[in-house]
């Protein structure tokens, strides 16, 4: 017997595929090189699908960008929440990110180039800081709860902690890709393990 699939599964199906499909589209392309009409064939649909689950292209982008954060928000608490000495959380997190541009050297810069983008549209800028911003509220949250868990003071708010380590991996990562030979994955992250436990 069929399982019948309802039309909220199927939407929600169809929203999935789309990101799944918009990542490795704007990865490959970039932000302006990426068209919908590319998108939604990667996906398996027609452009009405994207219009369907998203206003534009910019609306497109950051549900990539959420559930990428997601992820990584996952992937953090992880980290921070089961292990034993600070300093080597910290360093385990510095090792994990810079693993991570290894592994997607194209998504910092796809992530600078829409940065570039929202500066100049203040309704994309809003939209922009509200999907980071929760991003960094919850990494935020993780460190808080780090402080607990190691019984450690931070010199700034956990916010601008987050703020502070987001920026210096995208800041290395373009340096990483502009000049690879002074600038290695082990140099950022001593720099940012430095940071942190300074922090």
């Amino acid at each position: 017997m069929a399982i019948r699939v309802s039309r909220g599964e199927r939407q929600a199906q169809t929203r999935s595929d789309l990101i799944a499909a918009a990542r490795e589209v704007f990865l490959r392309r970039g932000f302006h090189g990426a068209t919908l009409e590319e998108i939604a064939q990667e996906a398996g649909y027609t452009k009405g699908a994207v219009y369907s689950n998203f206003e534009d292209k910019d609306a497109l982008y950051l549900a990539v960008l959420d559930a990428h954060y997601e992820r990584r928000i996952e992937a953090y608490a992880g980290i921070v929440l089961e292990g034993e000495v600070w300093e080597d959380v910290l360093r385990e997190v510095s090792r994990f990110m810079a693993d991570a541009d290894d592994r997607e050297p194209g998504w910092l810069p796809l992530l600078t180039e829409f940065v570039a983008h929202a500066a100049h549209d203040d309704a994309v800028r809003v939209a922009y800081l509200e999907t980071r911003n929760r991003f960094l509220e919850a990494i935020a949250g993780i460190l808080d709860a780090g402080n607990e868990r190691y019984s450690k003071r931070f010199k700034i708010s956990t916010f601008e902690m987050a703020r502070a380590s987001s920026a210096l991996i995208r800041a290395m990562s373009a340096e990483r890709r502009l000049d690879p030979a002074g600038t290695s994955r082990e140099l950022f992250i001593e720099l940012h393990t430095s940071m942190m436990i300074g922090l």
